[in-house]
């Protein structure tokens, strides 16, 4: 379901006084020892920018869950107040290894960021995840479930929390022409799940495929560019039939502080979906740098 657009701010607001404190993540981190990792562990890549304060918030139900074997923070040359904001919060939950942060000097924007933080965990799988948002356990368990994974699939919740459900689509596998089917019936510009971003991938095949997006011009509509890529070469998006994320718009969004110029790149993009049009060398090189 999807919530009216004015209540979604004061449900987040009210789950995370309730759920999502930084109390209860050093709670979570004083158990991680205790856990039994599952067969299949994965690695958490966070791509981070000035939300040290806030890094509670992507951590809470990741600390102590036997599918997370790994986190990797990657730092896109944050304000120093907030750099080490982050660092100390991780220091203070003395988990050793176990959360990585990394930090490059200049910034580079969100895509080459994700990359980059996708690039510097170990494990095959990474489940991307937003430094804004929160996985809640029903997503992990529902990603420990996968029976076999398939590296040409990205992994997705049928509901970011509390703003937009992907339920009309669960269950399905979308392909590009699928996503082209969608399209022209309207639904796909309904059920926004091409703008997700944050799902399991199959770390080598993500960063073979979309390794050219690192320089791509502008953060805007980032994900759902990435998205069309994958399906475009061949790729999929499979949407789980169960499993919830809790995604968060605040002040600190980007869609929101470029929000003409996000509808008018998604637009553009919708208008390839129902057109058939995939990825080509001279659209692609219009979206990426030299």
């Amino acid at each position: 379901m999807n919530f009216p657009k004015y209540w979604a701010p004061r449900i987040s607001k009210i789950h995370d006084a309730l759920f999502c404190s930084p109390k209860r993540v050093r709670r979570q981190a004083s158990r991680a020892s205790r856990i039994r990792l599952h067969p299949h562990a994965i690695s958490i890549a966070i791509a981070h920018y000035n939300r040290g304060t806030l890094a509670y918030r992507a951590l809470c139900h990741l600390l102590d869950h036997p599918l997370v074997r790994e986190i990797v923070f990657f730092d896109d040359a944050s304000r120093s107040e907030e750099y080490l904001a982050l660092e100390n919060f991780i220091e203070q939950l003395d988990l050793g290894d176990r959360v990585r942060v990394r930090r490059r000097a200049s910034n580079l924007g969100a895509q080459a960021t994700k990359l980059d933080a996708l690039s510097a965990c170990r494990s095959e799988w990474v489940l991307l995840l937003d430094s804004d948002n929160t996985a809640f356990p029903s997503y992990l368990r529902a990603l420990s479930q996968i029976s076999k994974r398939d590296p040409q699939a990205l992994y997705c919740s049928p509901w970011a929390f509390p703003y937009f459900s992907f339920h009309p689509l669960a269950g399905r596998t979308l392909d590009f022409e699928a996503c082209h089917l969608l399209t022209c019936n309207g639904l796909l510009r309904r059920v926004f799940i091409i703008n997700d971003g944050n799902y399991l991938v199959h770390r080598e095949t993500y960063l073979e495929r979309l390794g050219c997006l690192r320089s791509l011009h502008s953060d805007v509509a980032d994900v759902m560019m990435a998205n069309y890529l994958w399906l475009s070469m061949g790729g999929s998006l499979q949407i789980l039939k169960q499993g919830t994320y809790h995604h968060r718009i605040d002040a600190s969004s980007f869609y929101l502080r470029t929000a003409d110029e996000s509808r008018s790149r998604v637009m553009g993009l919708f208008m390839r979906f129902e057109e058939g049009m995939r990825w080509d060398d001279e659209w692609g090189a219009m979206q990426l740098g030299p």
